[in-house]
């Protein structure tokens, strides 16, 4: 049967014609000038030209690929393993105009299993985004997007008993004001945000999944104030409100959910031209229920963003965020008795590596870990992930993406610990 698995994957990669994204129209400063990871690099001999239609440039693309997991139902035990045949089309319409800018984006992502049908998805995405030049650095900017997607088998959130992977949707509008002038620099932005979760069937037919209890709403606000110390060096404090409302978190007998949050961060902001850039901070976050039953999250918020290149040849990007993440996972407390989790606190640390060995083979290496508080619960999830890659451009209409990706979970959660390993080839054209 693997075997059999095996030809009609390379079958379908070896006679699919397949077309993948293209670098952007790039409205920022000039290459040498800005800081880019090796990925992120312009390279005229192999990126798409596009098709210019007036002052806008149009990218056509898609991809073909076949993957192999191992464990596609993220079990501890009996596993169940499959291969994953994808069709990525996508296309981006970009502005080339001197001033402002304008993106209109649409992607898909089709999944089709060899042996588990139920597993299959069709994943769509719109998006639009725009920037108006008001004076020099000062902008008006907004965007809106709609993304149909579905929830990895690994998600703690996603139900055990679902007989195919969940669906659900997300639609965001957000618009802000940036002014940065000078020694001073001013950001404000507000975002809408919607989730709307599907229900679930479930094994052996019967009552599907009710997952109307997670749909919900989040206002956010932010604010950013910053100030130059020295060239390439700012200091800056950010602080950002939001409200969560649930349509109906009770629905099925848990608490109210609906929520108000906050976070006071002050940190330093570098970019050495050219050579790296990013910013840490510190600062405090909090989370308050209407329902007197949850309570409130509090606690030390922190936070890392680096990109720096090495050497002209190898860039790192190093991340860490913590954060008050939404939950509806079940559990029990400190005294053995069965509750629902109020949120969850994450702390994630990754590292990517990426590395130019020629003009037209780049590699990459990932290794992020991953730590998951359900507070009200003792459950805690420590998450390890792993990825290698590899990008091997051939002209500039195509190129081939190999891969492997290792994720591990482990928790006090009897039955809930997985490990799954997962391969994949694909081929990728743009124009």
């Amino acid at each position: 049967m693997k075997n059999q698995k095996t030809m009609i994957v390379a079958s379908i990669l070896m006679g699919g014609t397949a077309l993948a994204p293209a670098a952007f129209a790039q409205d920022a400063t000039a290459e040498g000038d800005a800081v880019r990871s090796v990925y992120e690099r312009y390279r005229p001999d192999y990126d798409a030209p596009g098709v210019r239609s007036g002052s806008f440039l149009f990218y056509p693309s898609a991809t073909v690929a076949g993957k192999y997991s191992s464990n596609i139902y993220a079990e501890e035990s009996g596993v169940t393993d499959d291969f994953i045949v994808n069709v990525k089309p996508s296309f981006n319409l970009v502005s080339d105009w001197n001033t402002s800018y304008f993106s209109l984006s649409a992607k898909a992502d089709i999944g089709r299993y060899v042996d588990n049908g139920s597993e299959d998805y069709e994943d769509y995405g719109l998006s639009m985004n725009g920037r108006k030049d008001i004076s020099y650095g000062t902008d008006l900017h907004a965007s809106v997007s709609y993304d149909q997607l579905h929830e990895d088998r690994g998600s703690a959130d996603s139900p055990g008993a679902a007989a195919e992977q969940t669906k659900y949707s997300v639609f965001k509008a957000g618009a802000g004001f940036k002014r940065d002038v000078s020694v001073m620099s001013l950001a404000v932005d507000g975002e809408f945000a919607k989730r709307d979760y599907d229900d679930s069937a479930v094994f052996g037919g019967g009552t599907p999944i009710n997952n109307d209890d997670r749909d919900r709403d989040r206002w956010t606000g932010k604010a950013r104030v910053g100030y130059e110390m020295a060239n390439g060096y700012e200091a800056f404090v950010r602080v950002v409100g939001d409200r969560v409302e649930y349509d109906n978190s009770k629905e099925d007998g848990g608490p109210n959910r609906n929520s108000d949050g906050y976070e006071a961060v002050a940190g330093a902001a570098f970019d050495l031209t050219g050579k790296s850039k990013g910013e840490f901070y510190v600062g405090y976050m909090k989370r308050s229920y209407d329902s007197d039953t949850i309570g409130s999250i509090d606690g030390l918020n922190y936070g890392a963003d680096l990109l720096w290149n090495v050497t002209g040849l190898t860039s790192f990007r190093a991340t860490v965020k913590r954060s008050i993440e939404e939950t509806t996972v079940g559990g029990l407390n400190g005294n053995g008795v069965p509750t629902l989790a109020s949120g969850v606190v994450t702390s994630l640390y990754s590292g990517r590596v990426e590395h130019e060995l020629r003009r037209n083979l780049l590699l990459n290496g990932v290794l992020s870990y991953t730590t998951q508080d359900y507070r009200r619960t003792v459950r805690e999830d420590d998450i390890i992930g792993a990825k290698l890659g590899m990008k091997y451009l051939l002209n500039p209409n195509f190129n081939v993406n190999a891969g492997y990706n290792y994720d591990y979970r482990s928790t006090n959660q009897q039955g809930q610990d997985y490990q799954r390993h997962s391969f994949m080839v694909g081929v990728t054209g743009q124009w």
